[in-house]
């Protein structure tokens, strides 16, 4: 938030923050409305470059094409088909096809725009937060983008074959045929990397509240069990494989990164009483 004319505020701790003075209700509007207009400009974008740039091993010509041209998303969707070959895909409407294509194209865009929308959000919130809470924030960017990074590719690769496997295998128990709608399909295989890269992420959200003072590590200790129950269902409840079974490769990890993060917490708490002992032996004289 820009200002001609600014103050300082502080807290307990003796965090400053700079203040803008003079900006007005609609002032502070007006600069939301700025930049989310550059967000959705970001997200517009990447959504014509995605839905327009080709496959860069085979842009032009051959069975797969469309007009001649093969496009990336479409190139994506049938080399996920590949995988699933000895199925036969088919659409239940005349405009699935269409419809998948503009889901994965705004799902890429989505990812490929986030650090701009991150940047304008985080532009709009940093002038009213404290220098303690800016650290934090910019601290945990890059852990946030690897978490989910890592998380999105684990449900990819290992949850979402699991998971098809799964359900595929109940097609000869009941004597179906080797059909498989492609929407349905699709909106697994964007729905599963979705979910796991964000369960891999709550790290990125406990850390700072415990170096923040809001949470504790003896706290995070003592709700283990409560937080082991609440994953598993939670996990249970958005896995849309009914029989659960898929579930336990996404929980483990969770309940490993938990346990990391308690440990993570407990040297933060660590660090900081080293920190005041070590300003309490400066104030002392000698």
């Amino acid at each position: 938030m820009s200002n001609s004319s600014n103050v300082q505020r502080s807290n307990e701790d003796g965090d400053v923050t700079v203040e803008g003075a003079r900006m007005s209700f609609f002032d502070h509007l007006n600069e939301l409305a700025t930049r989310l207009k550059r967000a959705l400009l970001a997200f517009i974008v990447a959504f014509v470059v995605v839905s327009s740039v080709p496959y860069p091993l085979h842009p032009f010509g051959g069975p797969n094409s469309l007009f001649g041209y093969n496009f990336l998303v479409i190139t994506l969707v049938r080399l996920a088909e590949e995988d699933y070959k000895h199925y036969n895909f088919y659409v239940n409407s005349v405009i699935s096809p269409i419809t998948i294509f503009i889901n994965v194209s705004l799902v890429l865009a989505l990812v490929i725009s986030l650090p701009v929308i991150f940047n304008e959000v985080y532009g709009f919130v940093a002038p009213g937060l404290y220098l303690r809470e800016k650290k934090a924030v910019r601290k945990y960017i890059a852990p946030f983008a690897v978490l989910f990074t890592i998380g999105g590719l684990f449900g990819l690769f290992i949850i979402f074959p699991l998971i098809m496997k799964i359900l595929l295998s109940f097609y000869a128990a009941f004597a179906l045929q080797d059909l498989v709608e492609l929407t349905a399909f699709v909106n697994l295989m964007l729905l599963i990397p979705v979910l796991t890269g964000l369960a891999f992420t709550f790290p990125v959200f406990l850390v700072p509240l415990v170096e923040l003072k809001i949470l504790s590590a003896k706290q995070l200790s003592s709700a283990r069990k409560w937080v082991y129950i609440i994953v598993a269902l939670g996990v249970s409840i958005a896995n849309p494989d009914p029989t659960d079974l898929s579930s336990l490769p996404i929980i483990i990890p969770v309940f490993i990164l938990y346990e990391i993060t308690i440990l993570i917490a407990k040297r933060v708490e660590k660090n900081r009483l080293k920190a005041a002992a070590a300003a309490e032996e400066a104030r002392v004289p000698s």
